[in-house]
């Protein structure tokens, strides 16, 4: 089963693996995409849409030749969004002349969050390198134009408070009780004491204080997240909409015949192969609705049986949520990571 996480996390995203790729000649044709993809979603959005965020834009190529980003720019969650979805989506190129033919085919495939995208790909199996870039350069550009609706209703928020914020140490129901009747939604549900809230930074920091002695208790922790926005709530329904009504930049459809392989979601447990069109369910998925992880692990599970994970990360939060998920289980799954590519 191949996994895929959303965004790198602490990490930040993986720039120097980008540019190691980005200096491999056979690589060149998906990376000409990738920058084109990018640069025509901020030309269709224009600059105001994205100007407050990203001052500098995204000069991806530039960034690939080794320019370093504005300041602040790799902390943004379109910046680190993207990247992980570019990087992800380099590695799943059709192998050239046997290179990467030792990777085990997938039976199955799932991704944390904006991790979907890549899974969904990985299902298609694509062996024409032409067409998985025409693919890829839909994607990132459709990509690129939801994470910049994500962050068009409201601007940022002074002070340590952010979007999101990880609670961990407390049972999934526990969480529930603590945001129920709050505008704070319970976002992700990582593992049963994993989980993740998400909101206006200032009901997060009013939902904190309210229950500070609770989550004061040995065991117990909050931690505010670097995103950028409230993912994985209806908070962000109306970004998946605009991008919605901007599918006509995509070249083909979506649709889930194209999956060779089950790409599950969990909210409740979902085939995207059972889908006509998968574009709704795709932006979905990974913007706002909520994120069930063990319930998506368990219905890939029981629904492929595979016998060991590839995990192509960036960053291993999907692979940890994963072993946590079923920690005490007797899956007997093997984990293999895609190594990150160095200069």
């Amino acid at each position: 089963m191949y996994l895929f996480s959303g965004m790198a996390g602490i990490q930040g995203p993986p720039l120097a693996a980008l540019r190691a790729l980005y200096a491999r000649p056979q690589n060149a044709p998906y990376f000409t995409a990738a920058a084109d993809a990018v640069a025509r979603a901020l030309d269709h959005v224009g600059a105001d849409a994205y100007r407050r965020e990203l001052p500098g834009g995204i000069p991806l190529a530039a960034w690939l030749r080794g320019t370093e980003p504005d300041a602040g720019a790799l902390d943004h969650s379109i910046v680190d969004g993207l990247c992980a979805l570019i990087y992800q989506l380099c590695l799943l190129q059709p192998p050239i002349g046997g290179a990467g033919a030792d990777r085990p085919a997938p039976v199955a495939a799932i991704g944390h969050s904006l991790g979907l995208t890549g899974a969904m790909v990985a299902g298609m199996r694509t062996t024409s390198r032409r067409e998985h870039t025409a693919l890829s350069h839909d994607l990132i550009a459709m990509t690129a134009l939801t994470l910049i609706h994500c962050h068009q209703p409201a601007p940022p928020s002074p002070g340590p408070a952010t979007p999101m914020a990880a609670v961990t140490g407390m049972p999934t129901a526990e969480v529930r009780d603590l945001v129920a009747g709050s505008p704070v939604h319970l976002a992700l549900a990582n593992s049963g004491r994993s989980h993740v809230l998400a909101g206006r930074p200032d009901d997060l920091a009013g939902l904190r204080v309210r229950h500070a002695r609770r989550l004061a208790e040995p065991g117990v922790r909050w931690t505010y997240l670097r995103s950028t926005a409230p993912f994985h709530t209806p908070l962000l329904e109306p970004a998946v909409r605009a991008a919605l009504a901007d599918r006509h930049l995509m070249t083909s459809p979506l649709t889930g015949d194209r999956l060779a392989v089950p790409v599950y979601v969990a909210d409740p447990p979902v085939n995207l192969q059972d889908r006509d069109d998968l574009l709704p369910d795709l932006l979905a998925y990974s913007i706002s609705r909520p994120l069930d992880w063990p319930g998506t692990v368990r219905a890939a599970l029981d629904g492929s049986r595979p016998d060991r994970i590839v995990d192509f990360g960036p960053g291993p939060s999907a692979r940890v949520f994963t072993r946590e998920t079923l920690r005490g289980s007797d899956s007997g799954l093997r984990y293999r990571s895609v190594p990150a590519p160095t200069a």
